[in-house]
Formats: structure tokens, C-alpha cells, sequence
């Protein structure tokens, strides 16, 4: 495992055309298993999800996030395909699907980055447009 330095810039987009920012920066895990890639690191207030661990599965065409904690999510992002999941928050459930527009990873031996462009569409209430970059770098400290 590699100690990491990982910076999540999202961008969400609603349905107006009004865009909604938040960037995160924790320090994280970097491994490689099997025939996969691994991001790990704790989610934060800034986010809204305090006590989250999140958990970046790379794989050869798709990407894989997964959320544990007080939320739980499995988001699945393959370019050109559109994935249903449910999102669990400790009020109920939401159920939502992901088309994805664009993923490019750029990852070398745990450093570089993942861009991710996606709709989600939140079940009888409307559409979202969201950026997702996350940037690995080494944990010097």
C-alpha cells in the first residue's frame, strides 16, 4: 500500500444550467489487487458525508465507486452505458441511474488522474450533469 494525497474537484450541473462545486483533500491508500486498482480514502463535512469511507475500484473499462459508512453506494461508470443503483442515506433510499459520457484514467504506479462525466437521474425528480476529477498524488509527509 502507498500513501496517498487525493483531491476530489465535483462539479454538478442541474437542471437550470447552474453549476455547484465542492473539492475535497484527504489522505488516502493506494494498492493494486489482482486484476484491479484501488483508491481509498475518508470522506469529510465539506462533502456532507462525515465518517464515509470511499473506496475507487479501477478496473480495465470501467470504474468502480463504493461508499461505506453512514451512506451506502455502489456507482458503476462505464463510457457510453447507463448503470441503476440505489443510495442509501439513513432516511431511506433513493434509487438513481448513471449514464456515463466520459471516463479517463490516467493513473502510473498510483499517481495521476480520473476523470469522470456523468448524469445522474434521480428517479421521478430530474436530471444532474456532474464532473468528477480525482487527482492522486504521493503522500510525501
Amino acid at each position: 500500500m502507498k500513501p496517498v494525497l487525493v483531491t476530489v474537484h465535483s462539479v454538478q450541473r442541474d437542471e437550470d444550467g447552474q453549476d455547484y462545486t465542492i473539492e475535497l483533500i484527504s489522505t488516502g491508500k493506494y494498492y493494486e489487487k489482482k486484476n484491479a486498482r484501488y483508491v481509498v480514502y475518508e470522506e469529510s463535512e465539506i462533502t456532507g458525508m462525515a465518517g464515509v469511507t470511499t473506496v475507487i475500484k479501477i478496473l480495465a473499462d470501467s470504474v468502480l465507486l463504493l461508499r461505506f459508512g453512514q451512506i451506502h453506494q455502489k456507482q458503476l461508470f462505464r463510457k457510453g452505458k447507463v448503470f441503476r443503483t440505489a443510495y442509501e442515506i439513513p432516511v431511506g433510499t433513493i434509487n438513481i441511474s448513471l449514464k456515463t459520457y466520459e471516463l479517463d484514467v490516467a493513473l502510473h504506479d498510483g499517481i495521476g488522474t480520473i476523470k469522470i462525466g456523468y448524469d445522474v437521474i434521480l428517479d421521478g425528480i430530474g436530471t444532474n450533469y456532474n464532473e468528477l476529477t480525482i487527482t492522486v498524488q504521493e503522500d510525501k509527509s
